[in-house]
């Protein structure tokens, strides 16, 4: 039995199911506080790239949030930009060792389940039968 490959899958697994756990019992914490950092951050930009603005071109409010409304806008749009291109690369790589990951999984389970005798086989698909039973009842 491939147990490295095996112990990989299930570390793999349950950092899957930490993650949904704790997206789904504290999803109004994590992103309202998320929210509200993302917003002060804005304003301190803003106030600081008005302040810059003010000193450096002496002009009056109005001007001034037109200049620092596309000041953000430009500085913004780059971000965006730049964040999209990194995770199109960051897909593709993830992508990737998913599939390398997946190949090696699947070949190594089909070489476990072909060294099995017929009494191991059956063994296997009863306790899977059985937890997966088992689990409808703790689950609906």
């Amino acid at each position: 039995m491939n147990i490295d490959i095996y112990r990989k899958f299930i570390f793999y697994l349950s950092l899957f199911g930490i993650a949904i756990s704790i997206l789904a019992g504290f999803y109004d914490v994590i992103f309202g506080s998320l929210w509200e950092f993302i917003h002060l951050i804005l304003e301190f930009i803003e106030q600081f790239l008005d302040d810059l603005v003010a000193h450096i071109f002496r002009t009056g409010l109005q001007a001034r949030q037109m200049i620092v409304f596309y000041i953000m806008l430009a500085i913004g749009g780059a971000l965006i930009y730049l964040v999209w291109k990194m995770l199109v690369e960051m897909s593709r790589s993830v992508s990737q060792n998913l599939k390398n990951e997946w190949t090696e999984l699947s070949s190594a389970i089909v070489s476990d389940w072909k060294s099995m005798s017929m009494t191991n086989r059956v063994i296997w698909v009863s306790v899977f039968l059985l937890v997966n039973y088992l689990a409808t009842f703790l689950l609906f």
